[in-house]
């Protein structure tokens, strides 16, 4: 047997017997935690490929197949006589050679002894004896016939120990078997067992910290396999890891440092030079545009590929489906699923760059502790984007000849900054430029990064001479005096905002006067949202009259009626609207989406006249009215394609009010009047909650009470103010504005009065 030896140094662990400083083994154990036993865990079970390594906690007791098992090979006599458990193991554990059963049979001869000897029955001792055997045989029979050979077999345990589970390690300690008790609860119930720790040594290099909430070595086991896997994964087939120089070699004269040669930024052979620099604001607005181009152009002239990104659009279904599934639970899962769907460089260097980069930035991200689906997700768009501007930024590149990516943006969501970060992480120049300082959630360590006190507003990159234009000193000055005054100061200029959304006012019917002819910014709920416009709207149904008093409400009308307002006199109105048998919508929606530019391109689009972005507007409430569901069988039974085309053919009045709507301004109105026994179409329940989406004040007044237009939602979209009693067949007289009331009738004043 192989003599015990107390453990000093935490690499004695894994030495061979020879180079030991006693020939012997370890059975030792650690109450403590640090960092330097984190790391000497990780070390050991990092080393189960050279080394015969079982990681185990609490033994269980045999079950009744296991005992079964047993009986049926050794039957059910037992002796305390070596000779009997010669036979016994011969039998039970053939693979052991003879040095290795006689170890083990002294061992656990001696045990049974010492056992008989602290008053234990022959009963006890056959039990304890079955119990050892079924453990030898089902836990330990992978490394018991390596016991005493080189590499010693090592048992990681943590928990705490039982007294047969002492005896058991004692036996394969002796055996020749280096054995280290993990003990997360404190070493107070091991001493119970042992009080002079005479089998197990208490190992002071462990330290008195305590151990990590739920810590377990079962999942430190698992964890260092995946880390092994993603090692192995992102390995790249040359001898030697390039490492990145980011920004190390800058000088801070941004423009002549992307201008140098990689071969003049460093000569570290196994590393290179890249820059990562994020530029936000202006130096000189006069002639920024023109020297934004001429430096892209020098680039080009030397060589260098330069890719010019004012987006990054987010991957689409065809590009995620090519990434590949990838049923994760840990972020290792998430690199090893996903290394596959990255483009092959055709430069094996390269290659082992871009796994090593994706591999570290999922890491980080994993140390972070974000949700594994939050890290697959990312890690899906930096696939896709990767193979997406792969062609246009690295295919074919060399290593004198940096390519550069220039984002003319700011990084306004995770997925952006991602993306920047790992392309950082290859040999690829990295700008992130934009005129305006605006803020940007782009961070990383090694980012350099310049604000200028002065802003501009540039649409887009300039991609040629033309566009870069040199503008006068005068015209900026004028610029900023226009900022300065619009800017958060409750005046706005003409069109100053493209995007609105509407926010219905619930109000008292009286309000509905006060509140009608006011602007926006003066209506309560106003408020601008980064570039979005709130606008408050009046979406009102008025039923009955009020005192029956008819002259009074006509008037009431007539004074809600302006420049501005479209009069529906009766109803339905828009009937048949968008049934032109040449317009074929079901081709135009994918996905619950319009496809927009399809839309654009078909032959009865009736808006490209528009500006662009009132195109945009049209159709974002087109969206926002097929996602809303208010109009009843939208995506389920094709009420979408109808919707589709009665607000792709609105009226040109309605569609010009729309032209001139300005979000500060006035909102334009709709009156409908219903003094009949008629409901409103189906397309008049489109128009009028089209028009509600795109800011419009509507109002319903139905002297009748009745449910007009109701049936066609699917929940309440007009507050109905109920102000006198229903009449009936009430004719409608003339409206136009500023006309007076007509004079009353004999018959008109005895209803009012009855």
């Amino acid at each position: 047997m192989l003599k015990r030896y107390q453990l000093q140094r935490f690499e004695d662990f894994l030495k061979p017997l020879k180079d030991r400083p006693q020939p012997g083994v370890y059975f030792c154990r650690m109450a403590g935690y640090n960092p330097e036993v984190r790391s000497f865990l990780q070390q050991v079970l990092g080393s189960r490929k050279q080394i015969p390594l079982l990681v185990t906690g609490k033994l269980q007791n045999p079950d009744e197949n296991q005992l079964s098992y047993f009986r049926e090979m050794l039957g059910t006599d037992f002796s305390l006589d070596p000779g009997f458990f010669d036979r016994a193991f011969r039998k039970w554990l053939p693979r052991l050679d003879n040095v290795q059963r006689e170890t083990i049979i002294r061992s656990l001869s001696q045990t049974m002894l010492d056992l008989r000897a602290a008053g234990k029955t022959d009963n006890m001792l056959k039990n304890a004896y079955i119990k050892f055997m079924c453990w030898m045989y089902y836990r330990f029979e992978q490394i018991l016939h390596k016991m005493g050979k080189e590499p010693l077999p090592k048992i990681l345990y943590d928990g705490q120990l039982s007294a047969h589970e002492l005896q058991m390690f004692c036996v394969l300690s002796d055996a020749g078997c280096d054995i280290a008790l993990l003990e997360p609860q404190g070493d107070d119930s091991y001493l119970k067992l042992d009080p002079g720790s005479k089998y197990a040594s208490l190992f002071s290099g462990a330290g008195n910290g305590a151990f990590p909430p739920g810590f377990s070595l079962q999942a430190m086991a698992r964890e260092v396999q995946r880390q092994q896997a993603v090692d192995s994964a992102c390995r790249g087939t040359t001898d030697h890891v390039m490492i990145n120089g980011t920004n190390t070699w800058l000088t801070g004269d941004l423009v002549k440092d992307s201008l140098k040669p990689p071969a003049e930024r460093g000569n570290e052979k196994n590393c290179f030079y890249n820059m990562f620099v994020r530029i936000r604001g202006v130096e000189e607005k006069s002639s920024y545009e023109r020297d934004l181009f001429l430096w892209k152009k020098q680039l080009e002239e030397k060589g260098r590929r330069v890719l010019v990104l004012d987006s990054l659009p987010i991957p689409t279904a065809e590009e995620v489906a090519r990434a590949g599934r990838c049923n994760v639970q840990t972020a290792g899962q998430v690199v090893i699923g996903l290394l596959p769907a990255l483009r092959p460089t055709a430069n094996a260097k390269l290659d082992g760059i871009v796994r090593a980069a994706f591999s570290n930035l999922i890491s980080d991200m994993a140390k972070e502790n974000q949700p594994v689906n939050r890290i697959k997700n990312r890690a899906v768009y930096l696939v896709c984007w990767f193979n997406r501007y792969f062609d246009q930024l690295l295919k074919g590149s060399k290593e004198d000849s940096m390519p550069v990516l220039l984002y003319f943006n700011v990084c306004k969501t995770a997925f952006e900054a991602l993306f920047l970060r790992f392309l950082a992480r290859l040999p690829v120049d990295v700008l992130e430029i934009y005129p305006e300082n605006i803020p940007c959630c782009l961070e990383d360590r090694v980012l350099f990064d310049r604000t200028y006190p002065e802003s501009l507003h540039l649409d887009k990159f300039p991609a040629s001479m033309d566009d870069a234009g040199f503008t006068t000193v005068a015209y900026h000055a004028e610029q900023e005096l226009t900022e300065t005054l619009y800017q958060d100061s409750g005046m706005y200029r003409t069109r100053q905002y493209h995007k609105a959304s509407a926010l219905p006012l619930k109000t008292m019917y009286e309000e509905i006067a006060i509140l009608w002819d006011q602007e926006s910014p003066f209506r309560p709920g106003f408020e601008v949202v980064d570039d979005t416009v709130l606008v408050p709207v009046i979406t009102a149904k008025v039923s009955g009259v009020k005192n029956r008093d008819v002259g009074e409400y006509w008037s009431g009308v007539r004074k809600l009626l302006g420049e501005n307002t479209l009069l529906v006199s009766s109803c339905p109105h828009w009937h048949g609207m968008g049934t032109d048998g040449s317009f074929q919508p079901v081709s135009l929606i994918k996905n619950k989406k319009l496809e927009r530019q399809k839309i654009k391109d078909s032959p009865g689009y009736a808006y490209s006249l528009l500006r662009e972005e009132t195109q945009e507007f049209i159709l974002d409430k087109i969206q926002k009215l097929l996602d809303s569901g208010l109009i009843k069988g939208t995506f389920s039974q094709g009420m979408e394609y109808k919707i589709l085309a009665v607000t792709l053919h609105l009226d040109q009045d309605i569609v010009r009010m729309i032209q001139r709507f300005d979000f500060t301004k006035k909102n334009p109105k709709v009156v409908v009047i219903n003094t009949r026994d008629t409901i409103c179409s189906l397309e008049d329940s489109i128009v009028l909650a089209f028009l509600h989406l795109v800011g419009f004040d509507v109002v319903l007044f139905v002297p009748t009470g009745y449910q007009i237009i109701e049936k066609y939602y699917t929940q309440p979209l007009f507050t109905e103010h109920q102000i006198g009693d229903y009449l009936y067949d009430m004719q409608v007289p003339p409206l136009s504005s500023g006309m007076t009331a007509p004079r009353e009738g004999i018959f008109s004043r005895f209803f009012r009065r009855s």
